[in-house]
Order: C-alpha cells, then structure tokens, then sequence
C-alpha cells in the first residue's frame, strides 16, 4: 500500500473538515427546531391560560388587558409567585402559601 502525499493527506483533512462542519450545522438545526417548538408550545399554554381566565375574544383584547396589569405584575411579582394555585382553585380565591 503506497503512502499518502502531503497534499493527499491535505485533501483528505479538508473533506473530513466539510463533513464535519455539515454534521454540525445538522445538529444546530435541529437543536433550534427543538427550541422554536418549545417556544410555540410555551405560547399556545400562555396564550390558553390568558383567555380562559380573561374570557379574550381577540387578540386586540388580550394585549389590552395584558398592558393594564403589566405594572401590577411587576410590582407584586413575588407575592403573585407565593399563590398556592390549587387551593387557590379549589377556593375561588388566592391563597398565598405560608412563610
């Protein structure tokens, strides 16, 4: 078997290069594809959430209504966070965990 020249070892380097660099930008696709579909689903849950407890009809509706309790949301993030949800739900009303 007859050795590799420099500038067959050279060519042979390179293509190895371009398949890996192929391979990569396979794996970053994908991996944004993962992240834009999470997004999407992360949306659709919040966009549900919003108009099952705001009764939206339109989207017009909703960003009013979001605008209108943006700085109350911001102003009392950290009581919000503290709500037990589901006592709150089995009580119709909020309930802030303990401590």
């Amino acid at each position: 078997m007859a050795r590799m020249t420099d500038e067959e070892r050279l060519k042979e380097l390179e293509k190895k290069i371009e398949q890996i660099k192929v391979k990569k930008q396979q794996v970053e696709s994908r991996m944004k594809e993962k992240e834009r579909k999470e997004r999407t689903r992360r949306l659709i849950q919040v966009g549900a959430i919003f108009e099952k407890y705001f009764d939206i009809a339109d989207v017009d509706q909703a960003e009013k209504i979001a605008f209108a309790l943006k700085n109350y949301v911001e102003n009392n993030k950290e009581k919000i966070m503290a709500i037990d949800l589901e006592k709150s739900k089995e009580k119709a009303e909020r309930i802030d965990k303990p401590g």
